[in-house]
């Protein structure tokens, strides 16, 4: 079957120059035009259009997925990356606080332990004044009560130990006091902070 484009095109012509066409091509077109369409062909033509038209869609979606993915990953490496800072420096904090002073034996040890001691005290200023947010994705009670109570210089209790592998996505501020973390943190179900005697419990 002729195409409908061709066959408006011969109508037309055939109206404008009659003299052109046979009897047998008239009553050709004639029949063409009575025709009923090929209805599972139009389909098909829609279906293969549709088809066409997804794939193209996809393809151009992919590479935002894909650069997506790899913000996502520098993100984790960031946050990450923040945490392990955050450990260190709260480590160092608690060993310069248990350690005992002692008598200056040389004069030179003296004076490279006070420039430590100044570049720790500048080091602790600028970390507190910059302060990010630490996010926890998927990680476990045990370890997000660890890094706080390290942070605020406490011991950790564990009294509950069904809560210990309890894991929660958990935006931590370390601007935030201690008793709004706890606060946040005792929100989410079967969890129970409490601070006593210098120590940070799980119950």
């Amino acid at each position: 079957m002729k195409t409908s484009d061709h066959n408006k095109r011969l109508y037309r012509d055939m109206q404008e120059e009659p003299d052109k066409y046979s009897d047998q091509e008239i009553e050709a077109m004639m029949d063409d035009l009575d025709r009923l369409p090929d209805v599972e062909e139009a389909w098909q033509q829609f279906e293969n259009e549709e088809r066409r038209m997804k794939n193209e869609e996809f393809a151009t979606a992919l590479p935002i997925v894909k650069f997506h993915s790899s913000l996502r990953k520098v993100a984790a490496s960031f946050v990450g990356l923040l945490l392990v800072s955050a450990v260190a420096i709260a480590a160092v904090h608690i060993v310069q606080h248990y350690q005992k002073p002692k008598a200056p034996q040389v004069t030179e040890t003296t004076a490279v332990n006070t420039q430590l001691s100044t570049l720790n005290s500048q080091l602790k200023e600028d970390t507190l004044a910059k302060a990010e947010p630490v996010v926890f994705d998927n990680v476990t009670l045990d370890s997000i009560a660890s890094d706080i109570a390290a942070y605020h210089h406490l011991d950790m209790e564990m009294q509950n130990e069904q809560t210990r592998q309890l894991r929660f996505y958990f935006v931590w501020n370390p601007d935030d006091s201690l008793q709004e973390v706890i606060e946040k943190l005792n929100m989410f179900e079967q969890v129970n902070l409490t601070v006593e005697n210098g120590k940070l419990i799980v119950r």
